[in-house]
Formats: structure tokens, C-alpha cells, sequence
């Protein structure tokens, strides 16, 4: 059955994944074999209508060419068993088809993303997973591995877990006109005039533009920069973990990896963090309405604006 596993950052914020189990993962394993069982087929009828071609030529050249094609046919099969996985997993961000029909994901055993040299061990390492036949020693080492890992995760350092129903980021996000008057609210309290903290949507830096000229042509709009959400509150102590750290529940919320209760727990407890590097108590933010996921977004939204 699967299993939950926690895991803790050095930001003291835990990492919530359900591990995916022997049977999820043989499932999707068995869909990614049949697809290689379609691509080989097709491979070796192309080479075997060669190689009996020069065969048949009777001629020495012939079968020199036949013996050559025999080895290209071996090295084309280990590139393609072996080349399949590591191609999808680093495009897909550790998926194969199979693992995406059976919504589960690779990933490291710290909770980051694969990256390419996580990929190619587990892979490599796949060959003696596979062995005698069809993932003789890697069913072994799962049964026996608390996490359920073959010799390849162990290698690689890695996990595979498995992916919550599909979360957005707008099915938590407020309202578009309440937040903006949140957002007024809550830049008024902060310069302490109306006028000088003028509502989202009414604030115009560049005044009237596009009126024509003595010219007879219209002066085209300077480029406008992108929008500060936080506008007079400083980011200078939020530092590059930090940062990394937002994107990464931010990606695991859009890709439907947390269920909606523990997005909006973790988020929660990161933005408490972050708005305290802000010299912020994110309890105000809360009572003015603010959705930590929100805050958060707005956080990455500021800092690209000010870069």
C-alpha cells in the first residue's frame, strides 16, 4: 500500500509526498514496456529486412554486412530500453507515460526535481534491476526498502511518489476586485493618504499619452514596467532560498501535487516565515483578506519587478 513521507527543508518547512507502492508503480512500468515492446518490433523488422537481404546475397560481403547490422541491432535496443526513460523523465520533469497515466512523478530524496545526472544513474542502473527477467532483483529490493526503491533510486538518490488531484493556483486565489481593494486597503494604512496610495487599476504613472502631436501622428506609450504588488515594503532580507523555496510550492500547487488542505497549510506556514523577513505579520494580511498562495505569488511578482 502507499505510504506517506515527510520532508523537512532546512526552513524548518515539511514536505508532505504519498509514496508510490509497488503495484502503482509496476502498472505504470508495465504501460512504459509495452510501448517499448511497439518501438522495437518496428525496429526489428526494419533490421531484420536488411540483414536478410545481405544474407541472402550469397556474397562474403554480404554476410560481413549481415554480422555488422547484428551488432547495430543490440547497441540500437540498449539505446532505445535505455534512452526512452532518461528522455522522458528529464523532458517530463521525472514522468515516463506511464508514471503520467498513473500520476506519479521521480523525484530526489531531499524533495527537489531530478535533474540529468539523478536521471542517468537510475537508468543505467535499471539493466541490473531488470535482471533475471522483468525486475527480478529491483521487486526484491523494493519489498525489502521502506520507501519501496530499486537499486537505481538507491543509486540516484531518489523516489518516486505520487501526484494529488490537480490544484490551481486560481481556484484559491480572491477575486480579482476584492483583492485590488484589499490591496488599496492596505497600502492606505501604510502611506496614510488616499493619495498617495491610489487604488490598483486607477494608478497611472505616465499620465495622458497618445493625443496626437503638431506632427499629426500619435507619440506612442513608453513601455510599461511590470507591476509591483507590494509596493513600498522591502524584500531586502528574503533571500535566494527563500525564493526557491516559493517556486517550488508554488510548481508542486499548479502541478496538483498537494491536496488543497495541505497547499493551504504549507503555504501558510511559508508565508508566516517570508512576511517576517519582510518585517511583516502576515496575521494582518490575513485579517485584510489575503490568501497565503496569493501572498506568496505576489512576493515572486515584486522581487521581478524591482530586478
Amino acid at each position: 500500500m502507499d505510504e506517506q513521507i515527510t520532508i523537512s527543508t532546512p526552513e524548518q518547512v515539511a514536505f508532505h509526498y504519498e509514496m508510490a507502492g509497488i503495484g502503482s508503480r509496476f502498472v505504470a512500468s508495465l504501460l512504459d514496456h509495452l510501448i517499448l515492446v511497439v518501438a522495437m518490433v518496428l525496429v526489428y523488422c526494419a533490421m531484420f529486412s536488411l540483414l536478410f537481404g545481405g544474407l541472402f546475397s550469397g556474397s562474403q560481403s554480404g554476410e560481413e554486412f549481415g554480422f555488422g547490422l547484428l551488432a547495430v541491432l543490440v547497441l540500437v535496443e540498449f539505446l532505445i530500453f535505455w534512452g526512452y526513460f532518461v528522455l522522458f523523465e528529464l523532458v517530463w520533469n521525472g514522468q515516463t507515460p506511464g508514471k503520467r497515466a498513473g500520476k506519479l512523478r521521480v523525484i530526489r530524496r531531499d524533495g527537489q526535481p531530478v535533474h540529468a545526472g539523478e536521471v542517468m544513474i537510475r537508468n543505467l542502473v535499471r539493466i541490473v534491476d531488470f535482471l533475471p527477467g522483468f525486475y527480478g532483483i529491483g521487486l526484491v529490493t523494493m519489498f525489502i526498502d521502506k520507501d519501496a526503491r530499486r537499486l537505481g533510486d538507491m543509486a540516484a538518490g531518489t523516489i518516486v511518489v505520487r501526484e494529488g488531484e490537480q490544484t490551481r493556483l486560481r481556484d484559491v486565489q480572491v477575486a480579482q476586485p476584492q483583492q485590488q481593494a484589499m490591496q488599496a486597503s492596505y497600502t492606505t494604512s501604510l502611506y496614510g493618504s488616499q493619495e498617495q496610495a491610489q487604488p490598483v487599476g486607477s494608478y497611472q504613472p505616465y499620465g495622458s499619452y497618445g493625443q496626437p502631436s503638431s506632427g499629426g501622428y500619435e507619440v506612442p506609450p513608453p513601455a510599461m514596467p511590470k507591476y509591483d504588488p507590494l509596493p513600498g515594503i522591502s524584500l531586502r532580507d528574503v533571500t535566494q532560498d527563500d525564493y526557491r523555496l516559493i517556486r517550488e510550492v508554488l510548481q508542486r500547487v499548479s502541478r496538483g501535487e498537494l491536496a488543497a488542505d495541505r497547499a493551504n497549510d504549507l503555504s501558510q506556514r511559508l508565508a508566516y516565515g517570508v512576511a517576517a523577513r519582510m518585517g511583516q505579520d502576515f496575521r494582518e494580511w490575513q485579517g485584510q483578506g489575503w490568501d497565503p498562495l496569493v501572498f506568496l505569488q505576489s512576493v515572486i511578482d515584486a522581487k521581478e519587478a524591482r530586478e
